[in-house]
């Protein structure tokens, strides 16, 4: 018989979740913490294990929303997805500049997922910026004699 929300009768539930009865949490801090320190273990015991969503998502299995479930619940496994953000981030620099990777991919993935830029500064020979900063004060007072000239001309 098929499942879902319409399919489901009282009677194939005998034991229905109410407020004094439920069910026992899968989840618990020290799973989470295993889950995180396997993780960890899998980043560091191999150069190819680069990134760790392919740890919990291909190799185990797991879903992102679990994963941001955890990392809601438990700021102990936040902190473990958060360093092995890092691992990721320290390893594609690694292989990166020792031209073991494609370099373009990897800048490409540390702007998109380790908030690196790519800017360039422009500035004068004098070292300031070639358009100045205005404080508020000076923009109104650029705008009124911008207006005045304007008014003037019109």
């Amino acid at each position: 018989m098929p499942g879902g929300k319409k399919n489901i009768k009282p009677s194939d539930n005998p034991k229905p979740f109410t407020s004094e009865y439920q069910p026992e949490e899968k989840w618990t801090e020290q799973k989470a913490l295993n889950l995180g320190n396997e993780l960890i273990t899998w980043m560091k015991s191999n150069a190819v294990n680069l990134f760790w969503e392919e740890f919990l998502y291909i190799e185990n299995d797991y879903y992102s929303d679990l994963i941001s479930y955890l990392c809601g619940k438990f700021t102990t496994f936040s902190k473990l997805i958060e360093r092995a953000k890092k691992i990721q981030e320290i390893k594609l620099k690694k292989y990166g500049t020792a031209d073991k990777l494609n370099a373009s991919i990897t800048k490409f993935v540390l702007i998109n997922n380790h908030n690196w830029r790519d800017k360039s500064e422009i500035t004068g020979a004098d070292g300031k910026d070639l358009i100045p900063q205005l404080t508020e004060e000076e923009r109104k007072a650029r705008m009124a004699q911008l207006k005045d000239k304007l008014n003037a001309d019109g």
